[in-house]
């Protein structure tokens, strides 16, 4: 590691912005810093807090002895100038959202971009180096640090909509929009990085580039699906906007079947409605499996009447509630401008308790998470895999595919996520995610099935609150025994490279399919030495001249 007197200068450089981060927890935290840690915005704000503390058998949260608490990409330039210079790992950290640890690691350089949170809404833009006469876009500029949900008030209040996740908390400009990144209304609009328009980035070489189809256009591909943490650190995003749409519906609730016959029945009907009814651009988010014989609703609907949604629902609901003693269906509806999705007061006058708002006073009001997010905050994954359900599979193998899914629910939990498959892709927005570095398998896909387990609240190095090893082994267990029934049905079929197992085999064909030599080939370019590293990352199986 560097002297003292080398981290003193380096804290020159970069205009006193070099921190000292520290976990939260641990074994000497008072109470109140484990109530902070229940508030995603408190986490970010921390150079030291991540939003999972550890995932089973494979890593543990762990603070940066230094971070550089970038505030322009001259300073996240001089960061990479320096730890390039003394043989130091580079960690990144916009939000902290990570599962599989990727924006940590120890006795790294943390640039940390949290500070970075300008935005600039652009009714003309044109890429630079673009020919004379290139039309303009409408668009919108973030930095490093920007939140989806300030994202979203910014396009809203000029009456456009930008696509992003559906998690408030998430980053902007991180690894969602260059690892694809899927929102609730990806079926109508596309991923995160087929949005990206130009790039400003600082790569290995210290150089701060603006990328774009024009300059160095392999680079911005690469970006694109790539990953985040991988060919460079990205210090601003220039993202494509659209007009905003006029509604947007809820359907939530549940069926319930009150057998194992009846339940194996429900999912093989549900198969059957989806590709007519649900596969197509209006519909996203997703469906719930589990061992309690339960279809948890989660379905958004954009610019479809209520009433035309009820009725298309109505088909599937009605011949199911006329057998009382197999089913119990409880759907719920709600209905809104759009330009209220992101408007907090809005949901707690008409859905008390759907959104939490931040309980601090001197933060601004509109400072909200969805209350469901709750859930994956400080959590210790036992494991997590995900598998791309290839639409054809739905169609034609319909009670093949029923049968595996009835059985892995025996085992676990898991989700249908219909917005996170692009097969019913709007035709428009096919040729802007044809030019993405995504798993082709993606884009045949009616769903992404997402099985996850994890311990909440727990800290691996406070002793009062270490997750428990005998129940994260018997959980990752079950996850694959799970995912057992449904990889025979899905050969090449991939998987989503930001919600994947740890321990993925074979991991580069799984993740990029047959894109993974020109994503390679772009990584030896730009990053010869290989100084940016990430768990299964594009070159992470390459040797690297900086310390492991």
């Amino acid at each position: 590691m560097p002297t003292r007197a080398q981290w003193s200068e380096l804290k020159k450089s970069v205009n006193g912005h070099l921190v000292r981060p520290k976990l939260p927890w641990g074994p000497n935290a008072k109470p109140a810093v484990f109530r902070k840690l229940k508030n995603p915005f408190w986490n970010e704000e921390n150079p030291g807090a991540y939003m999972s503390t550890g995932y089973f058998k494979a890593w543990t949260a762990v603070a940066s002895p230094y971070a550089v608490a970038a505030t322009s990409a001259k300073e996240v330039a001089t960061a990479v100038d320096f730890a390039r210079k003394h043989d130091v790992r580079i960690a990144v950290k916009g939000t902290g959202h990570d599962y599989l640890g990727r924006n940590l690691a120890p006795d790294s350089l943390l640039i940390w971009t949290h500070n970075m949170r300008k935005i600039e809404v652009l009714d003309n833009f044109v890429p630079v180096g673009a020919p004379a006469g290139t039309s303009g876009t409408e668009a919108m500029a973030v930095e490093a640090g920007t939140r989806w949900l300030e994202a979203y008030e910014a396009a809203t209040a000029a009456g456009r909509y930008v696509q992003g996740g559906g998690c408030t908390t998430v980053g902007a400009c991180g690894g969602f929009t260059f690892g694809n990144g899927f929102g609730s209304f990806s079926k109508k609009f596309g991923t995160g990085s087929a949005g990206v328009l130009e790039i400003e980035m600082v790569t290995a070489d210290g150089r701060i580039r603006t990328v774009n189809k024009y300059q160095d256009p392999e680079l911005f591909w690469a970006m694109k699906g790539g990953g985040g943490g991988t060919f460079g650190v990205a210090t601003k995003v220039t993202l494509l906007t659209h007009p905003i749409p006029s509604t947007m519906g809820l359907l939530t609730g549940s069926i319930k079947a009150n057998s194992d016959m009846a339940y194996r029945e429900l999912i093989e009907a549900f198969l059957k409605f989806y590709p007519n009814a649900l596969n197509n651009p209006q519909w996203g988010e997703s469906v719930a499996f589990n061992a309690r014989n339960e279809l948890g609703l989660r379905f958004t609907f954009l610019d479809l009447p209520l009433a035309q949604a009820q009725a298309l629902w109505a088909t599937f609901f009605e011949p199911l509630a006329a057998r009382p003693a197999d089913y119990e269906v409880s759907p719920e509806w709600a209905f809104l401008a759009f330009e209220n999705l992101w408007n907090s007061a809005y949901w707690e006058s008409t859905k008390p308790g759907f959104v939490t708002i931040d309980p601090r006073k001197d933060r601004p009001d509109n400072q909200f998470w969805w209350t469901g997010n709750q859930g994956e905050l400080s959590v210790y994954w036992s494991s997590y895999q995900s598998r791309w359900i290839p639409l054809e599979l739905v169609q034609n193998s319909t009670s093949d595919l029923a049968h595996a899914m009835y059985k892995a629910s025996r085992k676990m939990d898991y989700i249908f996520q219909i917005n996170k498959g692009l097969s019913g892709l709007d035709p428009a927005a096919v040729e802007r995610e044809a030019d993405t570095a995504l798993h082709p398998g993606a884009y045949t896909a009616a769903a992404l099935l997402i099985a996850g387990s994890s311990q909440q609240y727990k800290y691996p190095d406070t002793p009062s609150r270490k997750p428990n090893m005998a129940i994260a082994q018997e959980e990752s267990d079950l996850i694959y025994q799970g995912m057992s029934y449904i990889l025979p049905l899905t050969p090449g079929a991939g998987t989503y490279l930001n919600e994947t197992d740890y321990f993925l085999e074979n991991w580069q064909e799984e993740q990029w399919g047959s894109k993974y030599p020109r994503l390679l080939a772009a990584k030896k370019r730009y990053d010869p030495k290989n100084i940016f590293r990430v768990h299964h990352g594009v070159g992470s199986e390459l040797p690297s001249s900086s310390r492991t």
